[in-house]
């Protein structure tokens, strides 16, 4: 069954002056586990450096266009 997952990760970003800098973004990712759910996020966020510091699963149930 799959499920929605709220996903933080930690991205590494350089400002103007060359200093590394922690960004904090959230994802909602619709996967099966919470293994599926590091595929994904690490598919899409592949060429960053990144860590996923927090994944939750939500009660959202589907999400309407």
């Amino acid at each position: 069954m799959n499920n929605y997952f709220k996903v933080t990760a930690k991205i590494e970003s350089e400002d103007n002056k060359g200093k590394i800098k922690y960004i904090k973004q959230n994802y909602l990712v619709f996967a099966m586990s919470p293994t599926d759910v590091e595929e994904k996020v690490t598919k899409e966020l592949e060429g960053h450096d990144f860590e996923i510091t927090n994944i939750t699963l939500t009660n959202i149930i589907d999400i309407l266009k």
